[in-house]
């Protein structure tokens, strides 16, 4: 068998199913970067331990020029008791609440809204300074840069105060309100400035991890400095820092230290005095090894939707009940896991009654859908009995009762299902997860299946249990070959960084969603409608290897609604100049995979635009930006003399316009005469079959249960389907693909034109050559014709040795 081009369909395509959470989140895999710096420390802010670090400066120096610049993790975000109604405090610098600057998180309390990131000084009883994002921030699986750059001596009003988050500057803003010129901050005087707290209260405390923290006095510092993006996961990351002059005020804030967190080791000695910190604040979790905690988002009881009492605290690492919940209230963590040997403990610090945890699937219902361990995908251990339960089939019995101040193991093996718990270091039933030998149970896997593997905790009762991931030392040894649970330690991916994101919410009937990293972030299309490109704040932030990260916009992140997300790999959002038509064309480009896309201006008359692909495309999709148009739909099945086309908005028949200029595409260029008026902004993107991979094709539906096989050549990941004549012509794009159904038959589907939810009407079978029809009906299988749109998950013959399987 002759190798394939493409070995692995996931290095260039990839669907991804996800559950909403309704704050931002990184969807797809969580993998390793390579490090341009370590960052080795961070410093935890407990809230409600009204922690902070505090200096007054002996001296004023620069009040109009200076740069912040820190990286921070957020943990709670609506404090339970509401000590945080109006914000956390990020940086903060003023003599009382009548006159002070601020960085912080927006609270409940603020009319502005929740979760945005607010910049502002008030003194002289007015607004000097006031900025808040329209953007909100609730992702607490992350690290966020934050740079913000003042400089009250520029002439425009508008480069005076420049905020930055993870290398991207924030121009979208929910209000605005520029200093006027030459003024004088708080900063860089003689009153008390803060990190964690507002000036002289014991309110709106930050709760959330810091680390590298950086005041540059006097200096405008870029981004770059402090950061930049890894081109090989798309993520921004730490740089080393060198060359920086602080200033008389700067300093620099590592928490290198755990008995001196506020040393400043700028050069300066500008030392911060620690407030209710103590040495066990200090954690390794940081950007460059980013470890699991609770997510406060991801978490209800079994009667209701949101927990009634537990609450979580120090770094989202402490399940915490002042009193008995009414129901079980449950959290689960971020970063869900796929492969690879984690080991975790659980410190019963304050135990009444009984408390349970264990492991848990991603996407399994935790918001009034009952008892975790009584689904397939939850496996839980009861400190009352040291007893275990999964799926229902009652209690068995493992280990012993526990005491407080024990100290109970998970070791998890994803690479052979397996799981063990431990009681003060020991393995019940001579259990050992390094020889793999006597685990509690053997069927993990189904829980990979499931969108992954989280820890999880249930509370009943009052009292409070804390984890560790690895941010700490841990009590006992973890087992052999068991890693901690961060990013770092996560397995690599043979997966692309996504370059054109098509999302669908499977539950609701939100648009699809269409994003590219040729437009940039933020900008969505919608396939099923004529709109014009639209600027969506809280949408896609970042296309990242394996996935991409979102904000908490409905259409892409509602809590408790089911996601697909399908991810095509174009070149990493580098793009090219191509003159191959009489149209200049912005390119990228994956010439591998067969895809493409560009962005150019219309014309009056029929033009030209090069495809970079040095081949015929077979697939075209075409759209303007600035004003409501059909899609159009380029399909090389529909003629072979002619570019006919369909709308992928709407169920038309074949179109023979000329849309596409009635010529073929060559290997260069396709025409396009869509407007007949210059000016206007258009994208497209165009594929070209590769054997192995992509195809693009024609076939007649028989009418029949034992429906027509379609020879792809290999096993697909994602098929999307078209009637083109017939009765059937006027029925929808149908898409199907192998995450929402990794089992035959495949009957879930999207439609394409339209912006209902998921349905079960058509069923197909994805082999390991092809798919075939098993439902006589319109969508697929009339005795009409069809063309077709098909990626693979893997080449028939697989790695060019051995034959890839059916499923």
């Amino acid at each position: 068998m002759a190798e394939p081009t493409i070995k692995n369909g996931e290095e260039h395509f990839y669907p991804i199913i996800y559950e909403g959470t309704g704050g931002g989140q990184r969807i797809g895999t969580f993998v390793p970067f390579t490090d341009n710096a370590t960052i080795a420390n961070s410093c935890m802010f407990d809230a409600a331990s009204n922690v902070s670090l505090t200096r007054t400066p002996s001296g004023a120096s620069n009040r109009k020029t200076f740069t912040v610049s820190v990286w921070v993790k957020r943990c709670v975000l609506t404090d339970a008791s509401g000590n945080n109604t109006y914000g956390q405090r990020i940086f903060n610098a003023g003599a009382s609440g009548s006159a002070f600057f601020d960085i912080k998180w927006s609270g409940s309390g603020d009319t502005e809204g929740a979760n945005r990131l607010h910049i502002r000084e008030y003194s002289s009883s007015a607004e000097q300074i006031e900025y808040w994002t329209n953007r909100t921030f609730e992702d607490t699986s992350k690290w966020y840069h934050i740079l913000l750059q003042v400089d009250t001596t520029q002439s425009t009003s508008t480069d005076r105060i420049k905020l930055y988050v993870d290398g991207d500057q924030i121009t979208s803003w929910y209000r605005s309100n520029a200093p006027s010129q030459d003024f004088d901050t708080l900063v860089n005087s003689t009153v008390l400035h803060n990190i964690g707290r507002f000036t002289g209260a014991t309110s709106n405390n930050l709760s959330g991890y810091l680390t590298e923290f950086n005041l540059v006095d006097g200096s405008i510092v870029a981004p770059s400095t402090f950061g930049l993006t890894d081109t090989s996961t798309g993520r921004w990351i730490p740089k080393s820092l060198t060359g920086i002059s602080y200033g008389s005020n700067g300093f620099r804030l590592q928490f290198g230290s755990p008995s001196a967190l506020g040393d400043d080791t700028s050069g300066n000695e500008n030392d911060f005095s620690v407030s209710n910190l103590v040495a066990g604040d200090q954690t390794t979790d940081s950007p460059t090894q980013n470890f699991a905690t609770f997510d406060p988002l991801d978490s209800g009881n079994n009667a209701g939707a949101t927990p009634g009492t537990a609450v979580l605290a120090e770094g989202n690492l402490r399940v915490t009940a002042p009193s008995n919940p009414s129901n079980w209230d449950q959290y689960r963590t971020s970063k869900p896991l796929l492969s690879g040997k984690y080991y975790v403990e659980v410190t019963l610090t304050s135990l009444n009654t009984a408390t349970y945890f264990g492991v848990i699937s991603k996407n399994q219902n935790i918001k009034g859908g009952g008892w975790y361990s009584d689904q397939k995908t939850g496996w839980t251990y009861d400190s009352t009995n040291g007893k275990t339960e999964n799926s229902n089939n009652g209690y068995i019995s493992y280990g012993g009762a526990r005491s407080q101040g024990d100290v109970v193991g998970i070791a998890v093996d994803l690479d052979n299902g397996k799981l063990w718990f431990s009681e003060n270091g020991t393995y019940p039933n001579s259990g050992n997860p390094a020889t793999g030998a006597n685990p509690a149970y053997s069927n993990l896997q189904i829980a990979v299946e499931d969108g992954g593997l989280c820890f999880t905790e249930a509370r009943g009762y009052s009292g409070h249990n804390d984890w560790n991931f690895g941010q700490r030392s841990y009590t006992h040894s973890a087992p052999s070959g068991f890693s901690t649970v961060q990013q770092g330690n996560m397995p690599e991916t043979a997966k692309g960084v996504s370059g054109l994101v098509w999302t669908k919410n499977r539950d609701a009937t939100d648009n699809h969603q269409l994003y590219d990293s040729s437009r940039g972030v933020k900008k969505d299309l919608h396939p099923n409608t004529t709109d014009q490109e639209g600027t969506t704040t809280d949408g896609l932030q970042k296309f990242l290897k394996g996935g991409q990260q979102i904000e908490d916009d409905v259409s892409i992140n509602t809590s408790g609604e089911s996601y697909v997300s399908w991810n095509w790999v174009c070149n990493g959002g580098t793009t090219e100049t191509n003159n191959d038509g009489e149209t200049t064309v912005t390119l990228q480009k994956n010439t591998t995979a067969g895809f493409s896309m560009g962005t150019f201006t219309s014309k009056v008359a029929e033009q030209t635009c090069g495809h970079g692909l040095g081949v015929k495309p077979n697939f075209i999709l075409l759209k303007k930006l600035d004003g409501s148009q059909n899609w159009m739909a380029y399909h090389s099945a529909l003629s072979s003399s002619d570019a006919y086309y369909l709308h992928l908005n709407n169920t038309d028949t074949t179109q023979t316009g000329s849309d596409f200029g009635n010529d073929v595409p060559t290997s260069t260029v396709f025409h396009t005469n869509v407007t007949g008026t210059a000016g206007s902004s258009y994208c497209f993107w165009a594929w070209r079959s590769v054997e192995g991979y992509s195809k693009f094709g024609l076939y007649e539906g028989n009418n029949n249960a034992d429906g027509t096989f379609v020879n792809t050549g290999f096993k697909p990941a994602f098929v999307m389907i078209k009637s083109i004549d017939g009765s059937s012509s006027s029925y929808p794009w149908a898409i199907y693909d192998s995450k929402r159904s990794p089992i035959n038959p495949v009957s879930l589907f999207l439609s394409a034109n339209d912006s209902v939810v998921e349905n079960t009407l058509d069923r197909i079978d994805f082999l390991s050559n092809g798919f075939k029809c098993r439902q006589s009906y319109s969508y697929s299988n009339a005795g009409e014709t069809y063309v077709y749109v098909a990626f693979a998950e893997h080449g028939f013959v697989g790695d060019g040795t051995n034959p890839v399987t059916a499923r």
